[in-house]
């Protein structure tokens, strides 16, 4: 499975970018139609490989972060590897994570082709997953406060996702402190129960 490229960039051929490896291989790769690149210009990409029973698609993504969100959107039921690639190419990996958190479908239907049906199951089903590390790229910054509000919560059977937006707003109202949990606990249940 091919998993990183370098090379030269070459022709572009049916929307995708040929890279010209140093041992003499090509490799057409879809990439974001918004990059432009002149020829024989040096290019690394992280690849996504697609293999159906008679064609094989390959992906290229600028950051791992990107082609970690390929291997995200594609475990949701109804987007392939096209569309969760397209997604990618047009949101970026931050927006689509701050699109995620913050349950913004119509942001999300902006897509080319992409149905208010398979945004809402795309914000179900990753909003529940959102890692310490994408909380960190949100600017929830990890705290003993948040850990132990995020315990506390989880304990209560509120999901992740719905935790981390509850954080999320109450950073952007102002109201979070950090030197007091129980009360931090009372206003996010408050917050979770306006959703």
């Amino acid at each position: 499975m091919i998993g990183y490229i370098i090379g030269k960039t070459g022709n572009t051929i049916d929307n995708k970018l040929l890279i010209k490896l140093p041992s003499g291989l090509g490799y057409l790769i879809n990439i974001n139609p918004n990059d432009f690149y002149q020829q024989n210009d040096t290019i690394e990409l992280f690849i996504y490989e697609a293999r159906k029973e008679d064609k094989i698609d390959l992906y290229g993504f600028q950051t791992i972060k990107e082609r970690e969100w390929m291997e995200k959107l594609l475990k949701v039921g109804g987007v392939g590897p096209k569309m969760a690639a397209l997604i990618i190419y047009q949101l970026g990996s931050k927006r689509l994570l701050e699109t995620i958190n913050a349950k913004d479908t119509d942001e999300l239907k902006q897509v080319k082709g992409l149905g208010a049906k398979t945004a809402k199951k795309i914000i179900l089903e990753l909003s529940n997953n959102i890692t310490v590390d994408e909380m960190n790229i949100l600017g929830i910054e990890k705290s003993k406060t948040i850990s132990d509000f995020t315990e506390t919560l989880s304990g209560l059977g509120y999901n992740r996702g719905l935790i981390v937006s509850t954080i999320t707003a109450m950073k952007r109202d102002k109201v979070w402190d950090e030197t007091n949990l129980k009360e931090m606990v009372k206003i996010g249940l408050k917050y979770m129960s306006r959703k």
